[in-house]
């Protein structure tokens, strides 16, 4: 009996066992849910509104940021251009069309592959995806609108809702969300079903909302960047000049002085005026009140501007161009590889699981995306050279390694192509073994020969 009793009351092996559904609405928590919380104007630039985020990016104001565009842009092309493929829940490849079907294939269901596809009358997939990437990483909340419905459920387009024009309504009665409001500019406010709406909200502790975006992370970065701008642009507008004064021997009148002031400004100010040569008179002396471009380390401010800027985004220099300046301790294909394993991934992880979870699981799929850090050619020879001359591997092996074919897929001597795979690398021929007459000269030998057949069986 104590035995039965021990094993009801035993966590051993549990964890393991088939979850049990949870029970009740998971979707009330009015304890929790019901207040949100404004977004205040703490930062003179970059926090203020989703509207002043966006325009850090190509809005062609004097808050567009060059910096801000070029790391977005490389994360939002990057996630808009990846390919993709459906799969059933148990792993199975739904394909698209008949012709990259197997003979009996079940397809996609041809609704969601056009939708997918063509979100709309407007846009491709990579137009929509790439907004919807650039809005919830400026501003921290992207939307899309699954307008429509053919009677069964099915969305008939899918939209992009400007996070400026989109506001959350909370809930009343313990739901999260009531609805969605969109109002653009000079039309009347259009409240949305909260099912309608797919949110792609990022994480944001002071907001059960709202996002938080990368500028909404570190503000006063893109102030101070927006404020180098400004003073490297005024300088060279002033010909490249700071701001000064006109000292005088004697008392100067109110008059005289806006006067002087005026004059001055109008024959020796702005770049059109530069290099003009100043003639005083009067005991007048022009007298510099700031410290010109170099003291003031503008270009070495400007670095690190960027470099913050970058560190925010989690986008290497290598991505930008910019290798001759990547740190000196990693190497710029190292670079390469730790944004596409550790920064892409991610991202696109989490965008298939949210467009899986509101979207294509109402078709019976999953949505996958199909991207990968590709490693560059030279990289490949070099690791497979590496890898090839550990003691004892085995050419198909090494193929395995960079999920290469077999060697029987692209011979026609099945047999042969077989007998190579088996080769074994870096070891002594068993034949010279097992006669005693193997010498360390042949030893060498042999593994240089079998390393030379072996990269080129490697790599077919």
């Amino acid at each position: 009996m104590w035995d039965t009793v021990r094993s009801a009351l035993s966590f051993e092996g549990k964890a393991a066992e088939t979850r049990s559904v949870i029970p009740g609405s998971r979707e009330s928590a009015p304890e929790i849910y019901g207040q949100s919380n404004t977004r205040g104007a703490g930062s003179r630039f970059a926090a203020a509104s989703a509207k002043r985020q966006l325009e850090a990016y190509g809005s062609g104001t004097d808050k567009a940021m060059d910096w801000v565009a070029d790391c977005m842009g490389v994360i939002a092309e990057t996630a808009a251009h990846a390919k993709w493929h459906l799969e059933d829940y148990e792993g199975n490849t739904a394909p698209r069309t008949r012709a990259e079907a197997e003979k009996g294939a079940r397809l996609a269901d041809p609704w969601l592959v056009q939708l997918l596809e063509e979100p709309n009358g407007y846009q491709s997939w990579e137009e929509v995806i790439e907004l919807f990437v650039i809005d919830r990483f400026i501003t921290g909340d992207g939307f899309l609108y699954k307008r429509g419905d053919d009677g069964q459920g099915r969305p008939l387009q899918l939209l992009r809702l400007p996070p400026q024009h989109t506001e959350v309504i909370p809930g009343e009665h313990g739901e999260l969300v009531k609805c969605y409001e969109y109002k653009p500019p000079g039309k009347v406010a259009v409240q949305l079903p909260a099912e309608k709406v797919i949110h792609w909200k990022g994480a944001n502790p002071h907001d059960s909302y709202r996002g938080a975006g990368v500028i909404a992370m570190g503000p006063r970065v893109f102030d101070g960047e927006i404020a180098l701008s400004d003073t490297k642009a005024s300088y060279f507008e002033n010909g490249a000049r700071l701001e000064g004064v006109l000292e005088a021997e004697q008392a100067v009148s109110d008059s005289q002085a806006a006067k002087l002031r005026r004059q001055f400004a109008g024959i020796y100010g702005g770049a059109k005026q530069a290099f003009q040569v100043a003639v005083l008179g009067r005991g007048l002396q022009y007298k510099e009140i700031q410290s010109n471009a170099k003291d003031a380390e503008i270009a070495r401010l400007s670095d690190q501007s960027r470099d913050r800027i970058l560190a925010l985004f989690r986008v290497p220099k290598a991505k930008l161009g910019l290798g001759s300046e990547t740190s000196s301790t990693t190497a710029p294909g190292e670079e390469r590889r730790n944004f596409d394993n550790d920064r892409m991934r991610p991202i696109l992880d989490t965008l298939q699981t949210l467009l899986t979870r509101e979207l294509t699981s109402d078709f019976g799929l999953q949505l996958k995306i199909d991207y990968e850090y590709q490693m560059p050619i030279e990289e490949k020879f070099k690791l497979g050279g590496e890898f090839a001359a550990v003691p004892g591997v085995l050419v198909r092996e090494v193929r395995d390694q960079f999920n290469l074919p077999r060697l029987a897929t692209v011979m026609e001597d099945e047999a042969k192509a077989k007998k190579i795979e088996e080769t074994v690398l870096n070891m002594p021929d068993p034949l010279n073994a097992e006669k005693g007459g193997c010498q360390q000269v042949c030893g060498r030998w042999h593994r240089f020969h079998l390393r030379g057949r072996a990269d080129r069986a490697v790599f077919g």
